[in-house]
């Protein structure tokens, strides 16, 4: 007899097609036991309401694995979508999160926000999840970009001299976008993305005084390395033709504003333990 499909609440932003499609990713997945998963939750747009008509139906799913295996529970989590969607025509985005992100010192903003939003889906009955960001966490979010800053200068100077103007281009932007998030996570301000996050760091901390008006030369280049349309999911986000053409100067700009911002990123961590 064919198992029955777990029950997916009545969430208004979701049509009968998409409930549907939601239980047979979850009932394929329990059933697989791949990977082991302990809650799922409608985040993105659809569980805020502004969502548009080709907009994915965005599902969380804590994950009970090993931070190291974060990879192949995605994958895991991409094939049952693939199914998913040639037997309903209905897109899902899966995001696997192992269950120790969800503790302090291991939270990303991305992940607050979208269980903040979130409307549980499964188990029947279970609670929304609601987590802080706090300053351990955000300790450990500017960690890891001021890490992928500091290599991104040899990357991006590497491919300006291969030629890969275009490549050099999105290295650069993304490291100007990821000072500007830093900063803005040591206010505790997580609301923001791509080309927000560059003009809120320059009202906070441009317009405020906290940086010099240099920076400002690096924002502007890299706000209009963001395209102003792009198809849904792309990643990386590309380019624009012009943000390629003057990628060495975009890289002159970030060196700028490396110059003033990561003294103060790297003054704001923790100092390393002694071996």
């Amino acid at each position: 007899m064919k198992a029955r499909l777990p029950r997916i609440p009545p969430v208004p932003t979701l049509t009968p097609v998409e409930r549907r499609a939601i239980a047979l990713l979850l009932a394929r997945t329990l059933d697989s036991g791949a990977p082991p998963i302990l809650r799922a939750v409608l985040f993105g747009s659809k569980a805020r309401g502004d969502f548009r008509r080709d907009s994915d139906v965005d599902v969380l799913a804590i994950c009970d694995v090993d931070v190291d295996d974060r990879d192949r529970a995605a994958r895991a989590l991409a094939r049952h979508a693939v199914r998913v969607a040639d037997a309903t025509g209905v897109r899902i985005e899966p995001w696997a999160v192992p269950v120790a992100d969800l503790e302090v010192g291991a939270r990303t903003p991305m992940l607050v926000d979208a269980l903040d939003d979130g409307i549980p889906l499964w188990p029947p009955g279970a609670p929304p999840i609601r987590i802080e960001f706090t300053p351990a966490d955000a300790a450990f979010c500017v960690a890891c970009l001021v890490d992928w800053v500091d290599a991104g200068g040899a990357i991006a100077r590497r491919a300006i001299e291969e030629g890969r103007y275009a490549d050099a281009a999105i290295r650069i932007r993304d490291d100007v976008t990821r000072m500007a998030t830093a900063a803005l996570l040591l206010d505790g301000d997580t609301r923001h993305r791509h080309v927000g996050s560059l003009h809120r760091f320059a009202r906070k901390w441009i317009d405020t005084g906290r940086v010099s008006h240099r920076v400002r030369l690096a924002l502007d280049w890299a706000a209009a390395a963001y395209p102003s349309t792009r198809p849904s999911r792309t990643r990386p986000i590309p380019t624009t033709p012009a943000a390629a053409r003057t990628a060495r100067l975009g890289f002159d700009y970030a060196r700028v504003m490396e110059e003033e911002v990561m003294p103060i990123l790297l003054a704001s961590l923790p100092p390393a333990p002694h071996p």
